[in-house]
């Protein structure tokens, strides 16, 4: 038996052929045939032939170690860099030399890799493997091109994540929408929340629960009991502010983990601004908040938070696909959030007019949107109430504000 013969003995056996010693070449039954702890490609009736056939099979165990198909192997190649469409074929035989495997395609033609240059193949269950070219050099690895309901599954987030987000919820006293975060305040007595309007006109007293609202004392206690008891919505925002109280410090011992925990559980009840939060933990603020950095859980978290409608989150996408090149998805950002009231964006939109980027109606559409959106949130008391509470109001990350 020469050495070519030989590696086809041991590598080349198809599904359903007797299995046979590779030593002697007899037929055996499989299971009474012992693989060789080198390769696990060779198989033996005895030790005593393993001995025998050493001599020849040393020169092909370590090859046979390195290679990544069998024989019979369904497989999907690409010839030359060219991955659409790609070609389907079995794996007929394996070799030692510059050729380790010759496929048999579906259309009849006949490849031999890495023989022929840039040749790429993969298994038909999506297990990416990639050959080296005929140089030895690896080559960049090809991705798999994406099922059909991979690719209806990204159409319909791409759908829900350009949709209009829902609008700001209304103020329970004054009825008008709230404005953007800087003019809302949170209530730490009872968990609600009042524009800047009402409660400049309430100051002193809380129009809900009636409590002092510069005695309010055990803050953390008050939300640990509202996020186990309060089923009404209130319980998400204590979730977002007591993991803010970990995170900063406030009335506890700082403990990043717990905050995390807590805006985990807060983003689950749909909490737009722990979403906020947390694609800040996976990113820009991962060593301070003890987070391993992950690039696509920070883009995750935003996604959700815009579509919750967050601003903020929306003008960060802007930049994310801006910073790639992607203008038309950065531009759709940033009039989403201009038409819901962010005025930075609007200016970003007007920068993207003059140089030429955003056309003259989507410019006119945006600004009227825009100033649809703040006219609902307008009133005179709003502008009295942020001159009266200017310097009592304690403004919180995550856009929380609080007196």
């Amino acid at each position: 038996m020469n050495f070519i013969d030989h590696f086809d003995s041991v590598l080349s056996l198809s599904e359903g052929e007797v299995p046979v010693c590779t030593g002697c070449m007899k037929q055996v039954e499989g299971d009474k045939l012992k693989s060789c702890s080198g390769c696990f490609k060779a198989k033996y009736c005895s030790r005593a032939c393993q001995k025998r056939h050493w001599k020849m099979h040393k020169k092909v165990c370590s090859d046979a170690k390195t290679l990544r198909f069998n024989a019979a192997d369904r497989v999907r190649i690409a010839v030359g860099g060219e991955w659409d469409p790609w070609k389907k074929g079995t794996i007929i035989g394996l070799y030692i030399h510059n050729s380790p495997y010759s496929i048999m395609c579906d259309d009849g033609a006949l490849h031999k890799a890495p023989e022929d240059s840039d040749t790429f193949i993969q298994k038909l269950d999506d297990e990416a493997f990639v050959i080296c070219n005929k140089d030895g050099a690896p080559l960049t690895p090809i991705p798999v091109p994406p099922s059909p309901a991979e690719v209806r599954a990204a159409e319909l987030r791409d759908e829900a994540l350009f949709k209009e987000a829902p609008p700001e919820d209304d103020c329970p006293l004054c009825g008008l929408r709230f404005p953007m975060k800087s003019e809302t305040i949170y209530l730490k007595c009872c968990g609600r929340k009042l524009c800047i309007g009402c409660c400049g006109l309430n100051l002193n007293r809380c129009p809900f629960c009636k409590e002092d609202l510069q005695m309010v004392t055990d803050p953390v206690r008050r939300l640990e009991e509202r996020i186990e008891n309060c089923d009404d919505g209130r319980e998400i925002m204590a979730a977002h502010m007591l993991a803010i109280e970990y995170d900063i410090g406030q009335n506890v011992p700082q403990d990043s983990q717990r905050a995390h925990q807590l805006w985990v559980r807060a983003a689950a009840m749909g909490s737009r601004d722990a979403h906020y939060n947390l694609s800040q933990s996976y990113g820009k603020f991962h060593k301070e908040r003890g987070v391993e950095k992950d690039d696509k859980k920070e883009l995750y978290h935003l996604e959700e938070a815009a579509m919750l409608g967050d601003a903020a989150s929306r003008c960060e996408l802007g930049i994310y696909e801006g910073d790639r090149g992607n203008w038309d998805q950065a531009k759709r950002h940033w009039m989403l959030s201009a038409s819901a009231g962010c005025e930075g964006c609007l200016y970003t939109i007007k920068r993207g007019l003059q140089k030429g980027v955003v056309s003259e109606g989507e410019y006119k559409k945006t600004l009227r949107d825009y100033e649809e959106s703040i006219k609902l949130t307008k009133s005179l008391q709003r502008v009295v109430g942020k001159h009266i509470l200017g310097k009592h109001i304690k403004f919180g990350p995550g856009g929380v504000n609080t007196l």
